[in-house]
This record gives C-alpha cells, structure tokens and sequence, in this order.
C-alpha cells in the first residue's frame, strides 16, 4: 500500500505545471537568440563589414578621357629697380596698373586677375677686400617686383594676350598652360570608364579561374588630369615688344586608375 502511494505522489509531480513553465523559458531564450544572430548577419551585409573573405581576385582598371581645354593661365611681373625704394614702387605700380587696364580693356575679368608675389628687396654692390682684409658691401638700390597671374576664357586670345602685357612693359612671363574649367564631369567620366575595365577583366579571370565572382569587398582610385601645354612653362620669358605667338593648346587627359577586389567562390 505504501508503494502504491509513492508512486501516485510521483505521478503528479510529472504533471505539475512546473516543468512545461520550464520549457517555454528555454524555448523563448533560444528564440531571441535566434533572432540576435540573424541581425547581426544582417548588418554585417549591410555595411560590408565583418566578414572576412578569404578568396577573393584583384585587378586593375584605367579610364582615360581627352577634351580641348578652355581655359588659359600665365603669370607675368613687372619689375623695377632704382636708388629709392618709393621710387622703384612708383615705377612698378604705373607700368602695372596700365598692363591691367588693358588687360581688362581687351575682356579679362576682374575675378580672373590676381597678384600672386609681390616684393621690395634692398641690392648690394660688394667689394672686396685688399691683402686679405674683410670686404664690404654696401646699399646700391631697391629692386621691387610684381607678380600677377590671369586667367583666359577665351583660348584663342592666349597669344594676344602675351604680347599685349610685354608690350606694356612686363618684364618676364612664366607658366602658360591650358586647363579644364568643369573638370569634376570628365573626371567622373574616366572613373566610370576605368570601373568598367576593371569589371571586364574581372570576369574574364573568374572564368579563366574556373570561380565565380560573389561581391566587391573592395575599392580604390588613382588618378587626375595631365596637361599637355602649348606653350610656356615653368621657365620664365622675355615677351616685351614681340608680336603676338601662335599657342597650340593641344589636348588634356583626364585619367582614372582603379584597384577592384571582388570575393569569389
């Protein structure tokens, strides 16, 4: 009778409530891991991150883009010497103030001047020394010079240009080159061209390799305009009095060099 009795106790404690209470607690824990593990997948997706692949291809693309610049630059000074500073100013500032006023008489705007360098230097005369006594120097003049740069829309007046400032006494011009004045589209231009080859030889090595490309895990680009000058350059000129020259402008590459890393399986 005692057994019987044990028994039964046994049997209501497995139906208690307990144990099924127990058991949705498991059951919600492992569900909001669950459901912890798939965002986080996901988000890794999301912003490229996280995930390491470990076979993936590399190649490289080049874009390249041609166009007729638009835009002339130079820069020309005027530069004087004489015994006085002020004098040698005064010298300055009248032969330059008339360069520019003909300058924006021939349509140079006036955002499109400016001065770059100006400067008032003493000069020294130096003698030197007899039988090994120190040399002295002493204070000569004043040397005072004026950089201005321009800028031209209209290419074809490059050349006039360049006459019409040595003839209003400009001592030495440097630096004419052709540029791009909207260069962000033609760069864009070049990228898509430079993207574009790297896909094409991406594929071609995936086939090559027997593997099927999966995503781009990685991108990189080099890259920007080179110049082909006409005329000019980083050596100064001496333009006073010389007719106007012929300025072939050539054309400008726009370049664009990309690095593209694609995962494969």
């Amino acid at each position: 009778m005692e057994e019987i009795t044990k028994i039964t106790k046994g049997l209501k404690k497995l139906h208690s409530p307990l144990p099924g209470a127990v058991t949705f607690l498991l059951c919600s824990g492992a569900i909001f891991l669950l459901a912890l593990f798939v965002g986080e997948v996901k988000s890794y997706r999301l912003i490229g991150q996280g995930i390491e692949y470990r076979n993936t291809i590399m190649v490289s693309g080049e874009g390249e883009v041609f166009v007729v610049p638009d835009i002339a630059e130079f820069s020309f000074a005027v530069i004087a010497e004489a015994p006085d500073v002020r004098e040698a100013q005064t010298n300055v500032t009248a032969k330059m103030n008339a360069i520019l006023e003909s300058i924006k008489s021939a349509g140079i705007e006036e955002k499109d001047i400016k001065t770059t360098n100006y400067s008032a230097q003493p000069r020294y005369e130096y003698t030197e020394g007899k039988r090994g006594s120190p040399g002295t120097q002493k204070l000569v003049g004043y040397e005072v010079a004026h950089w201005v740069s321009i800028k031209i829309r209209d290419t074809k007046k490059a050349g006039d240009m360049l006459a019409l400032v040595g003839d209003g006494g400009a001592t030495n011009v440097s630096g004419l080159s052709f540029t791009i004045d909207e260069e962000e589209n033609l760069q864009m231009e070049a990228r898509r061209k430079a993207i574009k080859d790297g896909e094409e030889k991406a594929e071609i090595l995936a086939r090559d390799l027997g593997v099927r490309i999966v995503k781009l895990v990685s991108f990189q680009e080099y890259g920007g305009p080179i110049f082909y000058q006409g005329y000019g350059g980083a050596d100064m000129v001496s333009v006073k009095s010389a007719p106007a020259p012929e300025v072939p402008m050539g054309k400008n590459s726009i370049t664009s060099n990309v690095t593209l890393i694609y995962a494969i399986d």
